[in-house]
């Protein structure tokens, strides 16, 4: 098929992928640039851009406490497929973390994102992995090209709706950790299921 142009929009149901076709052997393989069907994720190369809603909705800390780094609400998967004719990916490189409050839990709640290789951990449970945002991570200085003196604050999910926090983490974690979990770091015994929160995740 040649070149086309288009006068609108170009329109997919399944999302959009740029496609790379061999000429000798008519093989078919992904270059790397695509948007899933609803514009949560954005790859370019080995570079993406994931977009995860949070909600506190299912938390049931009014009856019993969360401890710390207990599961708050499993977020979603990170994607690490990579474009054809680049090594095997055998680590997760964050870049950077973008969380927005978008409505107030209610009680004092501090907390941490975690990439883990298992999914399905329950509210309330204790969730192990990486940890990728919050107090526990210190954090690599792009200028210095070296760990910093510096660890990063936990998130505040009881902060001012429209309140955000940025995090340049620049850490890695294993490839097999793909599932993203909010975590609580203070032990919190009452409701907190009004808590809402928006997380765009920049990896590679």
């Amino acid at each position: 098929m040649g070149n086309s142009t288009f006068s609108g929009p170009v329109r997919s149901e399944g999302g959009f992928q740029v496609i790379n076709k061999n000429s000798e052997t008519g093989l078919v393989t992904q270059t790397g640039v695509s948007s899933n069907a609803t514009g949560q994720l954005v790859s370019v190369g080995t570079r993406k851009i994931q977009s995860f809603a949070g909600s506190l909705a299912s938390t049931n800390a009014a009856s019993t406490a969360y401890a710390d780094n207990d599961c708050l609400v499993e977020l979603g998967t990170l994607n690490v497929e990579a474009p054809a004719g680049l090594v095997t990916p055998s680590k997760i490189f964050i870049h950077r973390a973008l969380i927005g409050i978008t409505t107030a839990c209610g009680q004092t709640l501090a907390g941490n994102l975690a990439l883990s290789s298992t999914s399905g951990t329950a509210t309330n449970s204790a969730v192990s992995g990486t940890e990728i945002v919050g107090a526990g991570v210190t954090s690599f200085n792009e200028q210095l090209s070296a760990t910093q003196s510096i660890t990063e604050i936990d998130i505040n999910f009881n902060d001012t709706a429209g309140n955000y926090h940025i995090f340049v983490p620049n850490i890695t974690s294993a490839v097999a950790n793909v599932h993203l979990y909010a975590r609580a770091t203070t032990t919190v015994n009452a409701d907190i299921t009004a808590g809402r929160f928006t997380v765009e995740l920049e990896y590679s």
